[in-house]
């Protein structure tokens, strides 16, 4: 009877190490949000939203959108809420953004820029000075924390 009651025992324990590492997987997953940025400090805020493009048939029925009117570059942004979510920002994060006015990259270089220095990107979201030029961006983020921010190219 004891040793039935020891393999039980060692039986649970064994379970519990393994329900612990499948917990610790799942709350370790990554995350790819998209949406409009705005950065205080080490704190990212993303107004999250839907980025539709033509291959979203369903979608697009859905909302009622025609391709011509809503969607003349091949894409619609759906953003039906303004509420932010906040994700800290480490000296790791990696910013990838298209780099319009060489302030980074040579004239001759590829203009997209990819950095681990917060100052450039900062710098770089100051060059658009209104609001009509919002631009989309990729967050990456996993354990709520920033692995990446990346530049939604809009034509």
């Amino acid at each position: 009877m004891k040793k039935i009651l020891n393999l039980f025992v060692i039986c649970l324990v064994s379970l519990s190490f393994v329900s612990c590492t499948q917990s610790d997987i799942e709350s370790s997953k990554e995350d790819l949000l998209i949406g409009h940025i705005s950065i205080e400090s080490h704190t990212l805020y993303l107004d999250e939203i839907e980025w539709i493009t033509d291959e979203d048939k369903d979608r697009i029925e859905e909302l009622e959108l025609s391709q011509q009117n809503d969607m003349p570059n091949g894409y619609y942004i759906h953003n039906p809420s303004t509420d932010t979510v906040s994700f800290e920002i480490t000296d790791e994060t990696i910013y990838n953004f298209i780099d319009w006015g060489n302030d980074f990259t040579s004239q001759e270089a590829d203009r997209n820029y990819s950095t681990t220095n917060k100052s450039d990107f900062i710098k770089y979201l100051n060059t658009y000075s209104d609001d009509a030029a919002k631009v989309p961006f990729w967050v990456e983020v996993k354990d709520g924390y920033i692995i990446s921010i990346t530049e939604q190219f809009v034509n």
